[in-house]
């Protein structure tokens, strides 16, 4: 109580000092004070300064937000490397994530996978769904500063047209009429309404002032295919090879006249690896920071504190794939059902390592709508085995393998019920192909599992229609459109109708639903067909995968929800920011 009577003893006399002090004494002050008054003063002026200082920083905090800043960059890890950053070209994962980022189409997709405007501030679509009509946006550039003009989109649409540049796009662009109504403005008149063209919009567009005068002998081999100038938010900054002429990897840092906001991040560096695991080694050497797709096994191992792993949708379905011309008994609908009844899809998903959904239907969700089929087989061996009795498939040689007498060349064989099962040599799939292998066994049925490269399984399997039965994923875009996977004229490659799947009223339904605009008419369509498809059994769907992506948890405004394809977790990547600043207003 001595010490607070005497501080305020000395500040009152203080008091009375500062009022006899004038503008001029005040420069005499220190000489006037006595050491406890300059004490008293300094406490005072203390005081204001951390009152004031902490009324300014609760007023600054409460009047700003943080907001991204531009800064900071993010490296990558990805599977294989890019032989060409040319839209018109690419084919692999490591292509389509680098030319995500590098070019621009006239539309893309938000996270959650709804079209947005990209290089066209809007469009418009004729009411018989023939003519599109876009409106480019005037402050688009290209990389070395040249605007973007219609003469690109029209000469972009021209070059995946012609046959002499074999771009593996070309059937996406057939029927379909390019016209320059001005410098900002494109129609697109097709032949026929089809109605996921939408999805054909979101093609990167090329430069012609650059591209225009190569001929179509140069064009793989280019300069450009690695050197790309685009439009997008990203451009080239430098790559680097390998010894023995194989990429190491490649860098892009942000486009500064980006037409849109953003992007905030500084660079991306894509590492390219050969496969998880090396992906995995290096993650803990600390030479990337994420990537994807990781195994459920593998997210075990991954610190939570550091890292974020995002579960996103896809709409690939995984099925077992029936040949039927290459085997007579495949060709008794009988014994394909049975093969339905007897897969436990909940094993299958547990054997991929939970990175999937089951899944009863041959086509994915259309416009958010769950498929609609017949009632899905359960998992029933005892059925499965009573239908391979009743349609007289026994084991007649008690070898453990059914078989029956068929008239084969005018003579009756015994066909034994012993096929290869085809598939990508994933640890996912050869396990999924294992368990199969195992249930088909308990039913009478055996099976070879034989695996392949992707590569491998693409040329020498899938696209001569060399395989028995194959265990394969279907990929569908955001706007699904089965023809290419089930319609009669895909079954010859380059289609993509695995099953060999031929229905005349099949066709006719898939024929209508491209042709409608009716959102409502074409999932009828869809729903009609699928009854169909299931009726007939040319595949077992088993499951839709899942795409588990690892991501540092310093990285901010990723929103991302669901994906068409790996290269499209990058869909907003102008958003995603490692540094902040403050911003005037609250959140």
């Amino acid at each position: 109580m001595d010490f607070i009577r005497s501080w305020l003893n000395d500040a009152l006399r203080l008091q009375r000092r500062w009022k006899l002090l004038t503008a001029r004494k005040l420069l005499y002050l220190p000489h006037i004070l006595s050491h406890k008054e300059k004490r008293m003063l300094l406490y005072i002026i203390l005081v204001i300064v951390v009152a004031g200082g902490g009324l300014f920083i609760r007023t600054y905090l409460y009047f700003t937000h943080p907001a991204p800043a531009v800064g900071g960059s993010y490296t990558e890890g990805v599977i294989g490397a890019p032989r060409s950053i040319n839209p018109l070209y690419i084919s692999r994962d490591a292509e389509r994530d680098i030319a995500h980022l590098v070019f621009s189409g006239l539309l893309g997709y938000d996270g959650a996978g709804e079209i947005t405007y990209d290089l066209a501030e809007r469009y418009d679509v004729s009411p018989d769904g023939k003519i599109y009509t876009l409106y480019l946006r005037q402050n688009a550039l290209w990389h070395d500063g040249k605007p973007v003009t219609a003469d690109d989109v029209v000469f972009t649409v021209k070059r995946l047209q012609d046959p002499q540049y074999k771009s593996p796009f070309r059937a996406n662009w057939q029927g379909v009429e390019p016209e320059k109504i001005d410098d900002h403005t494109v129609k697109l008149t097709l032949r026929t309404a089809y109605a996921p063209f939408i999805e054909n919009l979101t093609q990167g567009i090329i430069p012609k002032h650059l591209w225009g005068e190569i001929t179509p002998d140069r064009m793989l081999l280019h300069e450009l295919n690695l050197n790309p100038v685009g439009s997008g938010p990203y451009r080239l900054k430098r790559f680097k090879y390998d010894n023995d002429g194989s990429l190491l990897w490649y860098t892009v840092t942000r486009n500064p006249d980006y037409w849109g906001d953003g992007p905030y991040l500084k660079e991306i560096t894509f590492v390219f690896y050969a496969g998880e695991d090396a992906l995995l080694n290096a993650l803990h050497r600390g030479e990337i920071e994420g990537f994807g797709p990781i195994s459920v096994r593998n997210t075990e191992d991954i610190s939570r504190d550091r890292y974020a792993v995002l579960t996103l949708a896809t709409p690939r379905i995984f099925s077992v794939f029936f040949n039927q011309r290459q085997s007579p008994a495949l060709a008794d609908k009988s014994v394909r059902e049975a093969i339905a009844y007897a897969l436990d899809k909940s094993r299958v998903v547990r054997e991929v390592g939970g990175g999937a959904i089951v899944t009863d239907s041959l086509l994915p969700p259309f416009q958010g709508t769950p498929s609609e089929s017949k009632a899905p087989l359960p998992y029933d061996p005892t059925q499965a085995r009573e239908l391979l009795d009743r349609a007289g498939w026994k084991d007649t040689d008690e070898d453990g393998i059914r078989d029956k007498k068929i008239r084969q060349n005018n003579k009756l064989q015994s066909v034994p019920l012993r096929w290869t099962l085809a598939t990508g040599d994933s640890p996912e799939l050869t396990h999924a192909a294992e368990a199969i292998k195992l249930m088909l066994a308990d039913i009478g049925i055996e099976v070879s599992v034989a695996s392949h490269s992707f590569a491998d399984l693409e040329a020498t399997v899938i696209r001569p229609r060399s395989f028995e039965m194959l265990l394969f994923g279907q990929v569908y875009g955001y706007e699904p459109d089965p023809f290419t996977f089930w319609h009669s004229t895909q079954i010859k490659d380059p289609g993509l109708n695995v099953a060999l799947f031929t229905n005349k009223k099949a066709d006719q339904l898939l024929e209508e639903a491209r042709r409608t605009t009716s959102t409502t008419l074409r999932r009828q369509k869809y729903a009609a067909f699928a009854k169909l498809a299931d009726a007939d059994i040319p595949a077992v769907p088993l499951y839709t995968q899942l795409y588990l992506y690892l991501l540092p948890r310093d990285i901010n405004g990723v929103e991302i929800s669901r994906m068409a394809l790996p290269s499209d977790r990058f869909n907003g990547i102008q958003s995603w920011y490692r540094v902040t600043r403050r911003a005037l207003g609250r959140q």
